[in-house]
């Protein structure tokens, strides 16, 4: 993960080229509400899997605001 968190730009999941604004848009726009949601709208997790917590934490950050 880089230094800047808000980095709409950077690849979360490696394995599907899943950038950091491709999760945030599926958990503001689409609803997803779950590692499972955001799996399923966007692929993330779908390869080896070692992005889980990174997603994770995304969807909770955002869902806390």
């Amino acid at each position: 993960m880089s230094n800047n968190e808000n980095d709409k730009d950077e690849t979360i999941c490696l394995c599907m080229d899943v950038t950091r604004g491709t999760i945030e848009k599926a958990v503001t726009e689409k609803g997803c509400k779950t590692f499972e949601d955001v799996q399923n709208e966007t692929d993330a997790g779908l390869g080896c899997g070692s992005c889980e917590e990174d997603v994770q934490k995304i969807i909770d950050d955002l869902l806390k605001k």
